[in-house]
C-alpha cells in the first residue's frame, strides 16, 4: 500500500477509514494484537493475544486518506492509554469465561435473567447487533501457499466484520454478515 507509505498512515488505519466511508458509520470495532504488551506471553505460542477497541470518528467527506489521517490519530492516542485499549479485556479479566457464554445465551435466547441480558446487551452488544469490525491477520510470504481467504469470525453483535489477510502481496478483504431476523 504505497499510497498508506506516502501519507503516514497504517493499512488498518486505511481499512477502518474504507469501512466507514462503504457502511455510512462512525464506528468501527478493530482487533488489536497485544502479544508485546503481555508479560505472560512467550515467542512462539498459540492462544489468542488480541483485545478489541473501538475507532469513532465523525466523516468530513468521501476521501479515505484524510478521514485514514483521524483514524490514525485516534488509534495513537487509545494506543498510549492501555485501559482504553484493554477495556475488553477488562470484561474478560473480571467475569469467569463461562459468564460469557451465559451473556449470549440469555440476550439471544428467550431465557429472563435480567443480568446476563443486561451485561450482554451493554457491555457487548448483543442487543442491537449493529457494529461493524475488522480484523487483520496480516502478511505472509510463501512459496507453498499462492493464495488464502480469511473466514472473520462473525460475532452476535456485529453487523458486519471485515477480515483481511494478505498472502505474497495480494490483499483480500473477506467479509462475514450477520443477517439475523427475531
Amino acid at each position: 500500500m504505497t499510497l498508506c507509505k506516502q501519507h503516514s498512515v497504517t493499512v488498518n488505519d486505511w481499512l477502518i477509514a474504507k469501512m466507514m466511508l462503504e457502511e455510512n458509520t462512525n464506528k468501527v470495532v478493530i482487533a488489536a494484537d497485544i502479544r508485546n504488551q503481555a508479560k505472560c506471553y512467550r515467542q512462539g505460542a498459540m492462544g489468542n493475544y488480541s483485545t478489541a477497541f473501538g475507532v469513532s470518528v465523525k466523516k468530513n467527506g468521501e476521501n479515505v486518506i484524510i478521514l485514514a489521517k483521524r483514524v490514525a490519530s485516534q488509534v495513537i492516542n487509545i494506543c498510549q492509554h492501555p485501559r482504553k485499549e484493554m477495556l475488553v479485556l477488562a470484561c474478560y479479566i473480571h467475569m469467569q469465561p463461562e459468564l460469557i457464554d451465559a451473556v449470549t445465551i440469555s440476550t439471544l435466547g428467550d431465557f429472563g435473567s435480567k443480568a446476563g441480558t443486561f451485561i450482554g446487551r451493554n457491555m457487548f452488544g448483543y442487543g442491537s447487533q449493529n457494529g461493524y469490525s475488522i480484523t487483520n491477520l496480516g502478511k505472509i510470504e510463501s512459496n507453498i501457499i499462492a493464495e488464502a481467504v480469511f473466514i472473520p469470525p462473525a460475532s452476535p453483535a456485529n453487523k458486519k466484520t471485515w477480515g483481511v489477510l494478505t498472502v505474497n502481496s495480494h490483499m483480500k478483504i473477506c467479509v462475514s454478515n450477520l443477517i439475523a431476523e427475531r
